[in-house]
C-alpha cells in the first residue's frame, strides 16, 4: 500500500513539474541568441567617484559572455547586439559594530544600468537597472582593509555579470 502511494506522488510531482513550465537553468538559455551572432561590450561610464568599477564591470561581463558561447564576442559596430550601459552608484556603509562600537563588518553596493540593442535596426531588446552588494570584514590594517573591499567589488562584478546576462536572456 504505501509503495502506491509513494509512487502516486510521484507520478504527480512529475506531472506538476512538467505542467508549469519548469526547465532546468541554463538549458535552451543561449538558444535565444542566434547561432554566430556577436555582441560588442563597449566599456561602462562610471557615475561614481571609486575609480576602476567600469574596468573590473567590463572584464567579467566579457567572461561571463564567453563562458555561455553565445551571443560571441566581438568589436564594433560590425556586431549584432551592442550592450552598454553606467555603473549608477558605489557604495561601502558600515553593517555590523563590537560591543565597544568598533565596526566589525562593512557592506559594498553597485548599482548599474544597461540596455542592449540590435545594431541592424538600433532597436532596444533589453534595458534595465541591476544591484548586488558584498559584505566584508573590517580591518585595523588600511592595506588589508582595501585588500577585502578589492575583493568584495570583484564578487559584486562577477554577480551583477552574471545576472545580466541572464536577465538579458530571460526577457529576451
Amino acid at each position: 500500500m504505501q509503495r502506491k502511494t509513494v509512487f502516486f506522488f510521484l507520478f504527480l510531482l512529475c506531472i506538476t513539474v512538467s505542467a508549469c513550465g519548469y526547465r532546468p537553468l541554463g538549458r535552451d538559455m543561449e538558444s535565444r541568441f542566434g547561432e554566430g551572432e556577436t555582441i560588442s561590450i563597449p566599456i561602462f561610464t562610471n557615475k561614481t567617484f571609486k575609480s576602476n568599477l567600469e574596468n573590473v564591470l567590463q572584464n567579467d561581463l566579457i567572461d561571463e559572455f564567453a563562458k555561455r558561447k553565445r551571443p560571441l564576442i566581438g568589436r564594433g559596430e560590425g556586431t549584432d547586439y551592442t550592450l552598454t550601459g553606467e555603473v549608477l552608484s558605489y557604495s561601502r556603509n558600515e553593517v555590523s559594530y563590537s560591543g565597544t562600537d568598533t565596526v566589525t563588518e562593512y557592506r559594498a553596493t553597485m548599482v548599474i544600468s544597461a540596455t542592449l540593442r540590435r545594431n541592424s535596426t538600433r532597436k532596444v531588446l533589453w534595458k534595465g537597472e541591476l544591484s548586488w552588494f558584498q559584505d566584508y570584514p573590517a580591518s585595523s590594517d588600511i592595506a588589508l582593509l582595501q585588500n577585502k573591499e578589492d575583493a568584495a567589488i570583484r564578487e559584486i562584478s562577477q554577480r551583477l555579470a552574471e545576472q545580466l546576462y541572464l536577465k538579458m536572456s530571460e526577457d529576451f
